[in-house]
């Protein structure tokens, strides 16, 4: 009995060791003394965004007019979320047409999460689960604290369907532009590069 206490003694010290190193290498290593500040990935609250409505006074889709196809009419919009105390926003349509050859459209939706977790955790999610079905998913950097872009193969009445995902704070984006034509390798690069202009146009206009 008197070895047995003695081990577990031991042990309790190498533990509490242990614990003291880990907890000295998580600290801030600045030489100010001044304290670290919250990484953004384990806040949890409000976030920086109000949940947006309204969406197609803020959203600017000039840009993929002029890469992809001329306004074929008005923006439509939505709200969307079904329980505002989890999450909320809306929804902007626009279509897109030459009126011959190409006819196309870019959507934007917006929600805000009540808690930065579930944001972060929700866009996890939904990039694995787009990395398992297609396979040119790609991280866009300078775009929100998160954004990924992707080219869906999902099954549709689209010949192409390009989408972006951002996340910043507790905000979640995504953006779409669904073409009734293929694209090719340069049309692709050219709509994703107007997409992240719309994004990055956007991001600024829903911080209250």
């Amino acid at each position: 009995m008197t070895r047995t206490r003695r081990i577990s003694g031991n042990m309790v010290l190498v533990v509490a060791a242990l614990s003291a190193v880990l907890a000295g290498c998580a600290g801030d290593d600045s030489s100010d003394g001044s304290a670290p500040s919250p990484s953004p990935e384990r806040t949890a609250g409000p976030g920086t965004y109000a949940p947006p409505d309204r969406l197609c006074d803020l959203v600017d889709f000039s840009e993929l007019a002029t890469a992809v196809a001329p306004f074929a009419s008005a923006a439509q919009g939505r709200e969307i979320g079904g329980d505002p105390s989890v999450s909320s926003g809306s929804e902007c349509k626009q279509s897109l047409s030459n009126g011959t050859t190409v006819h196309a459209r870019a959507v934007a939706q917006c929600s805000a999460w009540k808690d930065i977790g579930k944001a972060i955790g929700m866009h996890r999610h939904g990039k694995e689960t787009a990395e398992v079905a297609d396979s040119s998913l790609t991280d866009v950097k300078g775009l929100g604290n998160q954004a990924y872009r992707y080219v869906s193969s999902e099954d549709g009445p689209w010949k192409a369907d390009l989408r972006l995902v951002v996340r910043d704070s507790n905000l979640d984006c995504e953006f779409h532009t669904q073409s009734g034509h293929p694209m090719n390798a340069q049309d692709l690069d050219i709509t994703f590069a107007a997409m992240e202009a719309t994004a990055k146009n956007l991001l600024p206009k829903l911080r209250p």
